[in-house]
């Protein structure tokens, strides 16, 4: 008897512990909500005049948090907004700003976010940094308005707040469904979350068709695993940032090697995006190149969209830089 309630005992304890995630937050379940989700880009379309009217239109609390935030509209924007509203800002200790309510990061890893958190309800993400270097490159900005997304936004968002950067919480809410449960979107950020493995996972799931923009591209598993792809006849093609590709590092030279359809951008300003587009229905997007650092050492942070919606107007993109 005593063996059996001990057998029970344990069997009690072990599901109590799986109850828990590491960091205290309990197994998730998927959420469903109404999320309306717009794509933008630069500089076809006016992203720092998006970003501002965004901020311009918030009526309780705007957060953000900038690698480097130069753009004027942007900044009045935030600095209006401050005396009406709660806003704070943070930015890489690289481009510090004067404005009153700005705080920086605290060491050498690059606090390499792009977003915005406007009234707890919608998130304003992407590749684009709000500065006059980056007008004519090229850049994604993402609008989602959603409360789930932007609790995990905010949550990352009050780490950095307390100092803490390059760790943290795993994210709250990581898959979200919408549109009645026909669509999905995830949520990352890096390092806590392991971005390269959820990108790795997402690509080993292509059945047809592998389509990318990237501004650095160094990590050789994602590389091993597109080359992988093309090798079983998946339809893989891609373009990079000429200025971050020429180097041993790059991922550039594996894929040509490999047959791969691979070519630098035209633009003679910079190729910005972090995008892969998989199957003509799944879009990644966000900060996080896929680099070391990007996954290990920035701040960074990583949507995965399940939306052919989304992801043709991405494919349009691509075909303008292609």
């Amino acid at each position: 008897m005593f063996q059996m309630r001990y057998k029970m005992w344990i069997l009690a304890s072990l599901i109590l512990l799986g109850s828990c995630s590491m960091t205290g937050y309990s197994i998730y379940k998927p959420k469903t909500e109404q999320i309306a989700i717009e794509a933008h880009f630069c500089p076809e379309q006016n992203c720092h005049g998006i970003i501002s009217g965004m901020i311009k239109n918030a009526t309780k609390t705007v957060h953000c948090a900038f690698y480097d935030l130069t753009m004027d509209d942007v900044r009045e924007a935030l600095v209006e907004k401050s005396r009406t509203a709660d806003v704070k800002l943070v930015t890489d200790n690289d481009n510090p700003t004067d404005l009153p309510f700005a705080m920086t990061d605290n060491r050498n890893g690059l606090m390499h976010n792009k977003f915005c958190i406007i009234d707890s309800k919608t998130v304003i993400t992407g590749s684009y940094n709000p500065t006059y270097g980056g007008l004519d490159d090229n850049n994604n900005v993402i609008i989602a308005r959603s409360s789930s997304l932007a609790d995990n936004y905010e949550s990352e968002f009050q780490e950095f707040q307390a100092g803490i950067f390059g760790k943290g919480n795993r994210v709250k809410n990581p898959v979200i469904y919408y549109e009645n449960g026909t669509k999905k979107i995830e949520n990352y950020f890096c390092p806590e979350d392991w971005c390269s493995d959820k990108v790795l996972k997402a690509l080993a799931n292509a059945n047809s068709s592998v389509n990318f923009m990237i501004f650095s591209f160094t990590d050789n598993s994602i590389g091993d695993l597109l080359v992988k792809k093309h090798s079983e006849g998946i339809d893989v093609k891609g373009v990079l940032e000429k200025s971050q590709n020429t180097n041993q590092y790059s991922e550039y030279q594996k894929l040509l090697d490999a047959g791969i359809n691979v070519t630098f951008d035209k633009n003679p300003k910079l190729l910005h995006h972090k995008v892969f587009i998989i199957d003509d229905e799944i879009v990644i997007t966000g900060s996080y190149n896929p680099t070391s650092n990007g996954d290990k050492v920035n701040d960074e942070n990583i949507l995965i969209i399940y939306d052919m919606d989304i992801a043709k107007q991405f494919l349009e993109e691509f075909d303008r830089v292609y």
